[in-house]
């Protein structure tokens, strides 16, 4: 048999939820509160990272920039040198980003060289290029043309390839020291190579570094090379590296030169007044004695040449001064 309510139970029942005499069911209610609230903190509660906000904004440091310019244009004549060619070296601007998202940038199979440096109490890293590896390869193992099409992919490099990247390692730790010396003095020792970024754990991912970027062209093939440090080294002499160096300015430039110029003046030279010279065999020598004459390659009246550390550079009429044996300058070899 059906329930039906009459109007006046029903209003008494409606009375007794507003006025609380009557219980409903809220755990239904509470658990959809609960679950709502929570939705709403995960969409607008979020994670703030103090230190990697902190580490993101650094400050210009001019003499690190002067470093890697002097860097660069010494190490162009360098590897210049070393593959007997013509090399184009450009710097980029530097940019500071966390280690996690720079070697996102690199490609694989990547050349990565770990470098120790003394008194500046940390390590950098320096990248190449693949392709300007095997270019410069090709270069020193005698090839005429460098191939623009080179097979990277899969490729590891020979045991012989790597004592070749180690010198051009070499060559890099030796630039560097020059370039850093006006600033501050540190000494590069290559440490080990990988190829692939995920094998040097020395940074978190989280650490800024420093990255400089030059674009380095051989025989017209273009490739880059990385040099990497992370912040944390360069803020124990940052002291050194908000300035730029103090031998810019033009008036102690001009009191070094002048301070050159007095110490090599005082710098002594041999001079050597050559009369003639004579060629002889080692049978006619031996036969020589006493009042025999050799006659020589020049006349009395023919000037005499003065040698300068064994090198001809004045010549002259020979003569006497005061009554010593003099020669008067006619003229200067250049």
């Amino acid at each position: 048999m059906e329930q039906i309510l009459s109007q006046d139970e029903i209003d008494a029942l409606l009375k007794g939820i507003s006025e609380g005499e009557i219980e409903t069911q809220k755990e239904d209610y509470e658990l959809a509160e609960v679950a709502e609230n929570t939705v709403q903190e995960k969409i607008e509660v979020r994670t703030f990272d103090f230190l990697k906000y902190a580490r993101s904004k650094k400050e210009r440091l001019p003499a690190l920039e002067f470093i890697y310019d002097r860097f660069s244009k010494s190490f162009r004549s360098a590897l210049s040198l070393f593959v007997e060619k013509e090399v184009e070296v450009n710097l980029e601007p530097m940019q500071y980003v966390s280690y996690g998202d720079f070697i996102e940038t690199l490609p694989l199979p990547t050349n990565m060289n770990v470098v120790v440096t003394e008194k500046l109490k940390g390590f950098f890293i320096v990248i190449f290029d693949t392709k300007l590896i095997f270019s410069v390869l090709e270069t020193i193992f005698g090839s005429a043309n460098t191939s623009k099409k080179q097979k990277i992919e899969g490729r590891e490099f020979t045991k012989i390839e790597f004592n070749v990247i180690k010198k051009l390692i070499n060559i890099v730790c030796a630039e560097m020291e020059k370039a850093w010396a006006p600033v501050h003095e540190i000494s590069c020792k290559y440490s080990r190579s990988e190829i692939n970024p995920n094998y040097i754990t020395m940074i978190v991912s989280e650490e800024t570094v420093n990255v400089c970027e030059l674009t380095i062209e051989v025989e017209g093939i273009k490739g880059w090379m990385k040099i990497c440090i992370p912040y944390g080294i360069l803020e124990t002499i940052k002291g050194h590296l908000i300035s730029t160096p103090s031998h810019e300015d033009s008036e102690m430039r001009e009191k070094w030169i002048m301070k050159i110029k007095e110490r090599i003046n005082d710098v002594p030279l041999e001079l050597k007044a050559i009369l003639g010279k004579k060629k002889m065999a080692l049978q006619e020598f031996l036969k020589l004695s006493e009042d025999n004459v050799i006659i020589i390659d020049k006349y009395v009246n023919d000037p005499v040449e003065i040698e300068i550390c064994n090198r001809s550079r004045i010549r002259g009429k020979l003569g006497i001064y005061k009554g010593n044996k003099a020669v008067r300058v006619e003229e200067i070899i250049r």
